[in-house]
């Protein structure tokens, strides 16, 4: 970090992305690891098991406020770099803060100005995000403040952010407009396994994200549902339909041509030619 002009922001924010880059371990990147721990912060603030919530518009005002926190907290684990001196974040040396909202309203406290700080913000109807960095210099910064002295970035600040991920695609919630006669028809089963085995028969090609499980099979361990030994890969094995995990099944996933699916993501597949249907009993997803 010796050689790192921190009087220059443009040096200074290169170097903080490529420490952010470095540091994650998900196969999907620092972009990818992102995306979802957005998707699974949200979930779990909306808390489907416990709450029969859904979508994040039923949550309280107040729960919607804590979802920062926990993105947050997600965050730094995801990228391995431990709390800063004074920020929440110590990123390649340099304390930095990570601020995040669901529009573009960031409020930078007293203590981060003239600060690094990682920006995130979410849309849960267009699952889109984007990651980003910015120094909190006076002039990125919005007069006045709020009554807990905080700013906001300026138009002028938000041309100075180094984005990461710009309007990126993130694990949309599956509930959010499902078809409610299809999710009567998953609830009518009395099982967890049966239920999960009702939305990957029903909804295919489309990588679900592991924490939209719980809300269909609270169990203890409501991911036992998907895999084999009773889960609803065996439910569905015998009708030709095969439920691939983003994480172990990668290399199948792409040699069948079913898009992106991160690493926390599941997909069913039927196939509908000889091709696919050798590929998965080669690889022993199906008979």
């Amino acid at each position: 970090m010796s050689h790192i002009n921190l009087t220059n922001d443009s040096a200074l924010l290169r170097y903080l992305a490529s420490v952010l880059r470095r540091s994650v371990l998900d196969p999907d990147g620092i972009e990818g690891a992102t995306a979802q721990l957005i998707r699974r912060a949200v979930d779990e603030v909306i808390d489907a098991p416990r709450t029969k919530r859904l979508v994040l518009a039923e949550c309280e005002k107040t729960e919607k406020t804590y979802l920062g926190t926990k993105i947050e907290i997600l965050f730094r684990d995801a990228i391995g770099q431990p709390k800063g001196e004074f920020l929440d974040l110590n990123l390649g040396g340099i304390d930095t803060d990570i601020k995040h909202s669901i529009g573009t309203a960031w409020m930078i406290p007293k203590e981060a100005i003239g600060k690094p700080c990682v920006l995130i913000t979410e849309n849960e109807l267009t699952a889109r995000f984007s990651l980003g960095l910015v120094v909190c210099r006076p002039e990125n910064l919005t007069s006045g403040g709020n009554r807990d002295q905080k700013l906001q970035i300026s138009a002028f600040g938000r041309s100075q952010i180094l984005w990461i991920a710009s309007n990126m695609p993130y694990p949309r919630n599956i509930w959010q407009g499902f078809d409610p006669e299809l999710l009567a028809l998953i609830n009518s089963h009395r099982g967890g396994s049966a239920r999960v085995a009702e939305l990957f028969r029903n909804v295919q090609n489309t990588p679900i994200p592991r924490s939209a499980i719980p809300a269909i099979a609270p169990q203890l361990d409501p991911l036992k549902r998907v895999r084999k030994n009773g889960g609803a890969r065996d439910i569905l094995r015998p009708e030709g339909i095969a439920i691939l995990w983003g994480r172990k099944d990668r290399e199948t996933i792409s040699e069948l041509g079913l898009g992106p699916v991160l690493s926390d993501e599941f997909i069913s597949v039927e196939p509908d030619n000889e091709h696919d249907l050798s590929i998965l009993r080669r690889e022993d997803h199906l008979d």
